[in-house]
């Protein structure tokens, strides 16, 4: 499980690399050396421990470089529902864009947000709610295709980037997908929880700007979930 300490410490070194640790084993590997160096007998033996030291500075640095990358990953991971953390999928997006700009791509992005959920812990207690977050992480991961991304940003809200595809596709995909969600019913304990979500979706190409993006699928998230909706009343029972 991730602690506090590592994800400070993976905020830390995102972006830097472990050079700094690098340089820090590198130079006292260099000192040992140096100082056997100085009493060893033959030529021989100091090759022979500089090849002992190179083998456990390459140790060293494997070890390093895999922390460094489970640090990472934890960093951008949503612990509740295994998807991308806001974080996580900001830097999708940052890149998707910029290979959209290099590739002539386009694509879609799509905010999802669940309805009436804090109605949910209200009556069934954030246990349940919790569970209902992890069924629609579930899922996502199930029902998108391998190259798209999804995440949960926030809260009750999730997002997913449908990526190099048309957009009306995307579009339909995204509609799809939305649909299938609101036929989602978790069951807690003798209850039946109904998830209904509220879909947003932003269309982008490589002049697209990522802030612009975000706020625009973000609004029409919002449209949608202020605009009556006859799913709803058809779908909402009793729990």
């Amino acid at each position: 499980m991730k602690t506090e300490t590592d994800m400070r410490l993976a905020q830390k070194l995102r972006g830097r690399g472990i050079h700094p640790v690098i340089d820090t084993l590198e130079m006292r590997l260099r000192c040992e050396l140096l100082r056997h160096a100085g009493t060893a007998r033959t030529p021989e033996e100091v090759i022979r421990r500089a090849l002992e030291y190179a083998a456990e500075a390459e140790q060293r640095i494997g070890e390093l470089s895999a922390r460094v990358k489970l640090l990472e990953s934890l960093a951008e991971t949503d612990e509740l529902t295994g998807l991308m953390n806001r974080r996580g999928f900001h830097d999708v997006l940052y890149r998707n864009l910029a290979s959209a700009a290099r590739h002539e791509e386009t694509g879609v992005l799509a905010y999802l947000d669940l309805d009436r959920f804090k109605t949910v812990n209200d009556t069934h207690g954030h246990t349940a709610g919790d569970e209902v977050l992890r069924k629609v992480g579930q899922f996502l991961k199930k029902n998108i295709r391998a190259t798209d991304y999804a995440a949960r940003i926030g809260g009750d809200e999730f997002a997913v980037l449908f990526v190099r595809g048309d957009h009306i596709r995307a579009r339909e995909r995204a509609r799809e997908l939305t649909a299938r969600l609101n036929d989602l019913t978790v069951h807690w304990g003798e209850s039946k929880i109904a998830v209904q979500a509220s879909l947003g979706m932003a269309s982008y190409d490589g002049t697209a700007d990522p802030l612009e993006l975000l706020d625009l699928a973000d609004r029409a998230m919002y449209r949608d979930k202020a605009a009556p909706k006859r799913r709803r009343a058809a779908k909402a029972r009793p729990a």
